[in-house]
């Protein structure tokens, strides 16, 4: 792994460790596990077709109280289904968990702006993606730049 000035230590390495820096970063705040699971939410921008929405196919929103990422689980569950997603301003991976349409556990790359269209072919079983995305703030969409 590469050097970091980022990285705060208490153990497992040589290198400095600074565990009062570290214990005070920490915050001991807890919840049942049941408050702190995301509810999914249908994704607005996108668009199912007719076959996806005869087969009850979805595109559901994991959307994390973070701003670096969110995560949109498309199911798609009878050959012909399909979704088109709009394009955003920002970067998005695509990863297929299982399945014979396209390689295993390869991760895809969608540039910002794109639009990204998906398709099941595949009449035994649902065509599920995972699609990680940021959406840039308009500082770093001008050039000012915040990631």
């Amino acid at each position: 792994m590469a050097a970091s000035d980022n990285v705060v230590r208490a153990g497992f390495t040589p290198k400095f460790k600074d565990i009062p820096n570290l214990t005070s970063m920490l915050t001991y705040t807890f919840a049942p596990p049941s408050s702190q699971k995301m509810t999914p939410v249908p994704y607005p921008y996108c668009k199912l077709n007719t076959t996806s929405h005869s087969s009850d196919s979805s595109a559901m929103l994991y959307n994390p109280p973070i701003e670096e990422f969110a995560v949109v689980k498309t199911d798609l569950k009878k050959s012909g289904a399909k979704v088109t997603f709009e394009g955003i301003e920002g970067p998005a991976i695509i990863i297929w968990p299982k399945t014979e349409e396209v390689k295993e556990g390869y991760v895809y790359f969608v540039g910002a702006t794109a639009e990204c269209v998906l398709e099941s072919t595949d009449v035994a079983k649902p065509f599920v993606t995972f699609r990680a995305f940021c959406e840039l703030a308009e500082e770093a969409v001008e050039g000012k730049g915040n990631l």
